[in-house]
């Protein structure tokens, strides 16, 4: 008994000197576990100005999803051409030079108006000239001149970009409008009409040799081409009011139609831990102070990779459940719930709450939506009610005629709970 008792001792306090060290990293990863992806960017950044041991690897964010890269952009997203891409037409509901013809009536000669009015005629929705000048003047019997004056009148009293011969040279006049108001570096007219091409294709290193720029000055352009320039003539060249928030979770559609789940982890973020003991004085408290260092920088690694693998497990699970709904749409969707998750993967049902709320998914299209889209009871049924109140006539609208059609395609759903359905989708009614 005696010789027993003190070895039960060291082993029991050994064991709980191990919990103890243990716990804070714990305790420190279940916390980053809520933390959205710019919070954690955002503590990374703080902890990479204060710690000298963690290094980012050489590089910038790729453009298209945030990955560090050492140049250009991700292969994933050159294979999208998310890099640089323009919406195919005019906004909605926009008409960016509706005044023009007034306006430009009170800027021409006025022995060219009738020339203006035809040469007005040749200007697609876009604001970009249909023919060249020579040809608009061949086709009407106009001097050269004559449509001369009347593309300067246009252009005077149009947006930057009205009455280009091409999307190239409309872009080219809206960087040249921004260089001139000082919003823009002098440069970007001359990275717009030389290396658009380039830019798609993802070459931003080669791009920065040809102009003579560093790789992070023809980001900057780029992000100010995608951010600021249109494909249309438009007065308003403003940035958007609020950006998207980045996304936590990404789903890619791989070639045979299946759905792949990243999550960005510590290697995302380009991060490293240097070996600094070369250069520093062979004493304890130097040694002391690259140990605490160390233990911090691979701490947050480690943090950033347990968040990843948790949200990596939680979001395969859901995708597996909600194919259909991914594949097919909201009519599609199938009941699932955090806890059925939990279970399912063996975590707690607020280990999973705590990770999907306020989380971002970006869609295998580019869209970003939240990450509980893939939970909850009620979107198919949602989904069903709509279409309903879309297509049923008057006098079959009410909450008890839905409630049969709706368990008539499948959806056992209360009166009372269709009219609160109908109250989210119709507030006004």
């Amino acid at each position: 008994m005696a010789s027993g008792g003190p070895s039960q001792a060291v082993q029991l306090q050994a064991g709980l000197q191990t919990e103890l060290r243990a716990l804070p990293g714990l305790l420190k990863a279940m916390g980053m576990l809520a933390m959205t992806h710019e919070e954690v960017h955002q503590a990374t950044e703080h902890l990479l100005a204060e710690n000298p041991v963690l290094e980012r690897a050489d590089g910038h964010p790729c453009p298209g999803c945030g990955r560090h890269v050492a140049s250009g952009s991700c292969s994933r997203c050159r294979g999208h051409s998310t890099t640089l891409r323009f919406d195919d037409g005019v906004e909605q509901g926009v008409d960016p030079f509706g005044t023009l013809q007034s306006a430009a009536r009170l800027e021409v000669r006025a022995d060219c108006r009738d020339a203006l009015d035809l040469v007005l005629a040749h200007l697609t929705r876009r604001g970009i000239l249909d023919a060249g000048p020579a040809e608009i003047a061949g086709l009407h019997g106009l001097e050269p001149g004559q449509v001369g004056e009347a593309l300067r009148a246009i252009r005077a009293a149009g947006p930057p970009g009205i009455a280009a011969a091409s999307v190239t040279e409309l872009l080219d006049a809206q960087a040249a409008a921004l260089a001139g108001q000082g919003q823009a570096p002098h440069w970007l007219p001359r990275l717009v009409r030389e290396h658009l091409g380039d830019l798609a294709a993802g070459s931003t290193a080669a791009v920065a040799r040809a102009m003579g720029l560093t790789e992070a000055q023809v980001l900057a352009g780029l992000a100010l081409v995608r951010e600021r320039l249109r494909p249309f003539a438009a007065a308003d060249t403003e940035p958007e009011a609020a950006a998207v928030p980045p996304a936590d979770v990404f789903l890619y559609r791989q070639p045979d139609g299946t759905l792949e789940v990243e999550v960005p982890a510590s290697a995302w973020f380009g991060l490293t831990v240097v070996d600094l003991s070369a250069g520093l004085p062979a004493s304890a408290q130097a040694k002391q102070w690259l140990a605490e260092h160390e233990l911090a920088a691979q701490r947050h690694l480690y943090q950033i990779d347990r968040r990843a693998s948790a949200l990596l497990r939680i979001t395969e699970c859901a995708v597996a459940h909600q194919k259909a709904f991914l594949d097919h749409g909201a009519g599609h969707h199938q009941p699932l719930t955090r806890t059925a998750v939990a279970q399912e993967i063996g975590l707690h049902p607020s280990t999973v709450s705590r990770a999907v709320s306020g989380k971002r998914l970006r869609m295998p299209t580019g869209a970003v939506t939240d990450l509980s889209c893939l939970f909850g009871k009620a979107t198919a049924a949602r989904a069903a009610l709509q279409d309903l109140l879309t297509t049923a006539a008057p006098g079959l609208s009410s909450d008890e005629h839905l409630r049969e059609a709706l368990a008539g395609n499948g959806f056992a759903v209360a009166r009372r709970t269709v009219n609160k359905y109908r109250r989210s989708l119709q507030p006004g009614n």
